[in-house]
């Protein structure tokens, strides 16, 4: 579950850069980093699978988005929840469960997904998925490792491909008479 824009104190601890965070880029106080990917999804091979596999490896219903422990889309999900046989009712290498706060520091993003479709590859396969960007107040502690994570333990990522990735600075607003840039151009 990503920051939701109403979230100001969330947003101010997990996607502004504070002052002093770090020294070597003062000029970047009050900005941001931007975090984007581009990800193909073996589309084919997840269509063939269940609808309760594809909920399993995502630990959300497809219908309504809400996590398998129940509730809704923006319910948190209760990873303490088991069911027969004692087995955790979100399974703990699916998406939601890796990428969720609680597993990761209580690390949060301002996330957003965007699907994509580049038509078909040179084998006739559909070539499409997501287009991801996030917004950190430093990659080093609110991306990369839970990326990490999910690169490893991530039950979805054998439907996945990464195509490309980037993280931009992206400097803070400008004042009245300034330009984009200006800390930086004027340190």
């Amino acid at each position: 579950m990503g920051l939701r824009g109403e979230q100001t104190d969330l947003i101010g601890r997990h996607v502004w850069v504070q002052p002093g965070a770090d020294p070597a880029a003062a000029w970047l106080e009050g900005g941001s980093y931007l975090v984007a990917r581009k990800i193909r999804m073996q589309i084919e091979t997840w269509d063939r699978a269940p609808m309760r596999e594809q909920e399993n490896i995502v630990g959300r219903t497809k219908r309504e988005g809400a996590p398998l422990s129940g509730g809704g889309e923006f319910d948190q999900p209760d990873f303490a929840l088991t069911g027969r046989g004692g087995i955790p009712v979100v399974d703990v290498a699916s998406h939601v469960s890796i990428a969720h706060p609680d597993h990761n520091d209580g690390v949060q993003l301002l996330r957003r997904g965007y699907n994509y479709v580049d038509g078909n590859d040179h084998l006739g396969r559909l070539s499409a998925g997501l287009f991801f960007i996030a917004f950190v107040t430093d990659p080093r502690t609110h991306y990369i490792p839970m990326q990490s994570r999910l690169s490893r333990n991530d039950l979805m990522m054998e439907y996945l491909q990464h195509i490309g990735s980037g993280i931009w600075a992206v400097p803070p607003g400008v004042a009245e008479g300034g330009f984009v840039g200006e800390a930086l151009f004027t340190a």
